[in-house]
């Protein structure tokens, strides 16, 4: 990740974290951005990953958390925890949408591309 920024002269901050782990370096970070590439995969990690993820939001106010999504039985589980923690799906898209054809073609399953945020106060309908 870092090497792209490079690539295309980006000022940006690469950092990996573990979900559920609250060290010292995460209550500076204020992201617009935060990524999360096949992240969804153990269930038993949702919690923590969503409880990272509305940290991180809380903190940097109109950031956003994108990830890839495969969805391998733990869609409603997602569904729940988004709503224990406060968040909406702002975008969704179809993984056959946004790859080119020869790789879409690929494909077994559906893979989902989510654009992530905070409910805001006094808005609790979300969209998708």
């Amino acid at each position: 990740m870092s090497r792209v920024c490079d690539l295309n002269k980006l000022k940006c901050n690469v950092m990996g974290l573990t979900w559920g782990v609250w060290d010292s370096s995460i209550f500076s970070l204020q992201p617009k951005v935060i990524l999360g590439a096949d992240v969804l995969y153990d269930s038993n990690a949702f919690d923590d990953l969503f409880a990272t993820v509305t940290f991180l939001l809380q903190n940097s106010p109109g950031s956003i958390f994108i990830t890839s999504y495969h969805n391998r039985s733990g869609h409603h589980l997602i569904e729940f925890l988004m709503v224990k923690w406060g968040l909406k799906c702002v975008k969704l898209l179809d993984g056959f949408s946004f790859l080119p054809p020869c790789k879409a073609s690929k494909l077994s399953d559906n893979i989902q591309l989510a654009e992530i945020a905070l409910i805001r106060k006094g808005n609790a309908q979300g969209s998708s």
